[in-house]
């Protein structure tokens, strides 16, 4: 990362602040995004996920850029690469708990946890030996799995759903860009790629939690486009049918999670 200019207490100020704030608006938004789960406990652990891991990698990421040289900053700067692959698991998982269901529920979830965890693992172990290029590869390759999940919920919703997940997606990736590039420099010491990878991910994960906040209740009628498919992706998504409670039905109307 190239020299920045640090003030008192902050060895990277908007690297650390981007993020530190971002936990913060995240950590409270959090309490939305549960309550709006609420009514299933499956389905309100699988947003606990998503939140926790978005608040635990841009909390872990603060603290790492306020950290001056020394054991500290090389600790949390392993945890942050760490909160990585927790991000990427953790997104996945209210979005095939809630949406889908069968194998296309829980397989995905498995391989891609196992993933997240054995990415943690050599992270952790080999971390010096690790090229910046593998590692970058690696997140990218797990994130744009994605691409399976998202042509089901386009056979079934229609591509209008799709417009927030693949954005976020485009901006993690883009942001991924600017750091391996190490360009472009806006401000020369405040405003360069890493900064703006930072920036790239608050988009990110504000475009997912928007896209997973819409359907958290369980109504996925929010999904489909006027236009949408009528198609059931082999039977394996939830329906609009069977996860929107009518007025005459009580919360157990919504969709077991």
């Amino acid at each position: 990362m190239d020299q920045v200019y640090s003030v008192p207490g902050f060895a990277d100020p908007v690297s650390s602040w981007t993020h530190l704030v971002g936990a913060g608006v995240y950590g409270v938004l959090s309490v939305w995004l549960l309550r709006r789960g609420r009514g299933r406990p499956g389905r309100v652990f699988s947003l606990g996920v998503f939140a926790f891991t978005c608040v635990s990698l841009l909390a872990i990421s603060g603290v790492y850029h306020l950290l001056g040289p020394g054991s500290g900053r090389d600790v949390m700067r392993r945890l942050d690469h760490d909160a990585i692959f927790g991000l990427i698991a953790g997104t996945f998982t209210p979005i095939h708990a809630i949406l889908f269901r069968g194998p296309r529920r829980w397989a995905p979830l498995v391989l891609i946890w196992v993933l997240g965890v054995t990415g943690i693992t050599l992270k952790t172990i080999f971390f010096a030996s690790i090229p910046e290029w593998l590692g970058l590869a690696f997140y990218l390759m797990m994130g744009w799995m994605g691409l399976v999940s998202a042509w089901i919920i386009g056979r079934e919703y229609g591509t209008a759903a799709l417009r927030l997940p693949l954005a976020g997606g485009a901006a993690y990736t883009v942001g991924a860009v600017f750091e391996f590039t190490r360009y472009p420099v806006l401000i020369r010491g405040v405003l360069g790629p890493h900064e703006l990878f930072h920036i790239a991910v608050l988009i990110g994960i504000g475009l997912f939690w928007s896209y997973i906040y819409s359907f958290a209740d369980g109504n996925l009628a929010v999904l489909r486009s006027p236009r949408g498919s009528s198609s059931r992706a082999g039977g394996d998504t939830m329906s609009a049918r069977e996860t929107i409670p009518s007025e005459a039905n009580s919360a157990d109307s919504h969709p077991r999670v």
